[in-house]
């Protein structure tokens, strides 16, 4: 499967990180089920570089995990035939997990996904890990339950996957610098 395009807006959270601007790294995955350029379900469209954000958002989630990885022959996480092994020592590969449980995000179609950092916010009425709706505007979405979507630091369009409440679905992002 191909990888995730790390978008401009990734670049520079990146960067603000790396200047050491007080920014908040990689805390939130969303998913959506995409617009209607996605018309084949096996092949969606390429994401674009300039994306700022999902092209229909339906659901996002904080991480519930970060921490350092390491390529391991018998690590348990396995990622594009990769394994990876959890560890304490720093490395330059991370993992930030996240869980949409069989109870949350269902009746969705995910077909793009991706991660998002830089002081995410939700409205002030969601007081958990869970947003639904997407993006707030007052005048175009104002059921949104994201306030403010932080930066788009990688996107990544997959074949139609359906969301129903006995599946849970775990993604994990593997950033290697």
């Amino acid at each position: 499967m191909a990888l995730g395009l790390i978008v401009k807006t990734g670049r520079i959270l990146t960067a603000k990180l790396l200047l050491g601007q007080a920014v908040d790294g990689i805390t939130h995955c969303a998913i959506g089920d995409g617009d209607a350029s996605f018309t084949d379900p096996q092949n969606p469209p390429a994401p674009d570089l300039g994306q700022t954000g999902l092209r229909n958002e339906r659901a996002r989630k904080r991480y519930y995990k970060r921490t350092f990885l390491k390529e391991d022959a018998e690590g348990a996480l396995l990622v594009n035939g990769v394994r990876y092994l959890e560890t304490g020592e720093e490395t330059n590969t991370i993992g930030i997990f996240f869980r949409f449980d069989e109870a949350e995000a269902n009746g969705i179609t995910i077909r793009e996904y991706g991660f998002f950092g830089g002081n995410v916010q939700y409205v002030q009425s969601v007081t958990g890990d869970l947003a639904i709706g997407g993006v707030f505007h007052q005048d175009t979405n104002p059921t949104g339950e994201v306030l403010r979507p932080g930066y788009l630091y990688e996107v990544k369009n997959i074949p139609d996957f359906n969301k129903i409440s006995d599946t849970r679905v775990e993604l994990v992002g593997i950033i290697k610098i």
